[in-house]
């Protein structure tokens, strides 16, 4: 057994042979190493052990006579190589590096006027409290990407309890001082962190891009306020879920459609939003960019709503149908009281035919979830839906088709599903298509009565790559049915992963 790396290892766990080493390293010797930091040990290790005791970061007794001249200079000399930081400890910097080295460290750090690590890049913290003061010491004008997560209750399993009013101060400030000492950060992702329910002074993030909010129970109004005071804001992420209604912050927005004026978002590429369809409205109704291009929604409704998610995708084949080439949309239907299915299946035009506007849409994923359990019959895809699909999206590259009951996909009921057969629309309408997944129904009766030996090989030109045919297990008689059809429409597709998966059976001739 060498056990020459198991000592080497226990070696470096002692602090004095680390700091040692760490001093007498070239510049150069440890910049690569340095860059990108999983925790703050790496540099805590060039500083000595300080006493430690009861003194918290704030505490006046604590003063920068902990850390002589010299190690300041060595911790500084490293500390500015640093470009990037991942800190994801349950506990905070105080307690994990001993309380009194943390805050000999901030307080010598405010003394000079400088941030902990002055040219960091991206900041990534998590942390299971709500106390979000310690990474506060992080933040530098050199900032360009920042994520921020807090994760209450997470030992225990428990909801979070509803943010206070002082939680949501916090946040504000801590918002302002971001844009204020970080005014170039670019990527800002904040999970676990509330907006506060009132109008605040709106900020001002003149270089961010890219804005992921997470869960918030903030009112659109609210989010809208904040994101139409950034001028370069490109992409925007949130999870409204829990959002409170606007109609008691900010009544005249729900109006948008009206003619009234509100808060805009004129600069958008890119959005993904999760909540009710009520919500997902007010906040595309917020959305005026000529650009946006990629669009992602998940739609939470109940059955009383079913068409809610077909009111959101109106939305975007009324308002985005020159600009969006890329659409997933995800429904997702409770049931009613008791909750059974609805016996009479759901036409999958209703939430398809909205979108048929977008001409030149590319990538498209369509899911339709109903959560119940036992049997139901959520929605039915016909022939000719499939047909209508590809004469709509004649550029599509990729298309994604998923349709469940009780997380049973293809679960839509014998003959609620199109044939094979109706695939050939893609062939013909869609040169450009190269990945396809769409359930299909288990009937091939229209498949045994086509023959190919007599006529032309169809040409190779058609460039579809990747196929599944979900909700079906082909026999080994079925199978050789399809795959010969498969192979004459599509020639260059690829069956190996169906025939792997047990979807279709037969020998590789067929691949």
């Amino acid at each position: 057994m060498d056990t020459t790396h198991t000592v080497v290892q226990q070696v470096l766990l002692i602090d004095e042979i680390v700091r040692n080493i760490l001093a007498h390293l070239p510049s150069a010797g440890c910049s690569k190493t340095l860059a990108r930091m999983t925790g703050l040990s790496p540099l805590c290790q060039l500083l000595p052990t300080l006493e430690d005791d009861k003194s918290s970061i704030n505490d006046a007794s604590i003063t920068s006579k902990f850390i002589e001249d010299e190690d300041w200079a060595r911790f500084t000399h490293y500390a500015r190589r640093v470009r990037k930081l991942h800190y994801h400890c349950r506990e905070d910097p105080s307690e994990r590096l001993r309380q009194s080295t943390f805050a000999a460290l901030v307080r010598r750090a405010a003394r000079v006027g400088a941030p902990l690590l002055p040219r960091l890049e991206e900041l990534s913290w998590l942390q299971f409290s709500q106390d979000i003061t310690h990474y506060l010491h992080f933040i530098s004008p050199s900032l360009r990407r920042i994520t921020v997560y807090v994760q209450v209750g997470a030992t225990t399993g428990s909801a979070a309890p509803p943010p206070s009013e002082s939680e949501q101060r916090h946040a504000a400030n801590l918002l302002r001082l971001l844009d204020a000492q970080s005014p170039d950060v670019e990527e800002l992702c904040l999970e676990g962190i509330e907006l506060p329910h009132s109008l605040e002074p709106l900020l001002a993030f003149k270089r961010l891009r890219n804005l992921h909010l997470g869960s918030v129970t903030a009112s659109v109004a609210v989010i809208l306020s904040y994101c139409s005071a950034m001028p370069n804001l490109s992409s925007l992420s949130a999870d409204l879920t829990h959002s409170h209604s606007s109609s008691d912050v900010y009544p005249s927005l729900i109006d948008r459609a009206q003619g009234k004026d509100g808060p805009s978002l004129d600069t958008l590429q890119v959005i993904r939003v999760a909540g009710s369809p009520s919500s997902i409205e007010e906040l595309l109704a917020g959305v005026s960019s000529p650009t946006l291009h990629t669009a992602s929604l998940t739609v939470s409704a109940h059955e009383h709503d079913a068409s809610g998610g077909g009111r959101c995708a109106a939305v975007l084949g009324t308002r985005f149908a020159a600009s969006l080439h890329t659409v997933r949309v995800r429904y997702t239907l409770r049931a009613g009281t008791g909750g059974r299915a609805p016996t009479d299946a759901r036409a999958f035009a209703h939430y398809a035919r909205p979108l048929f506007p977008l001409r030149g849409l590319r990538a498209c994923t369509l899911a339709v979830e109903l959560e119940v359990e036992g049997p139901g019959a959520p929605v039915s895809i016909a022939d000719a839906d499939v047909r209508a699909m590809a004469e709509a999206w004649p550029a599509l590259v990729s298309l994604d088709v998923h349709v469940s009951v009780g997380g049973r996909e293809g679960a839509a009921g014998e003959g609620a599903l199109p044939c094979v057969t109706a695939l050939e629309a893609f062939a013909r309408c869609c040169p450009g298509l190269v990945n396809l997944r769409l359930p299909v129904r288990q009937d091939v009766a229209a498949l045994e009565a086509w023959d190919d030996t007599g006529g032309e090989e169809m040409p190779r030109t058609h460039g579809l790559r990747s196929i599944w045919l979900s909700g079906v297990w082909f026999t080994g008689e079925d199978s050789r049915w399809v795959m010969q059809w498969l192979r004459h429409v599509f020639p260059l597709v690829d069956l190996r992963p169906m025939l792997s998966a047990g979807v279709l059976h037969g020998r590789s001739t067929y691949v």
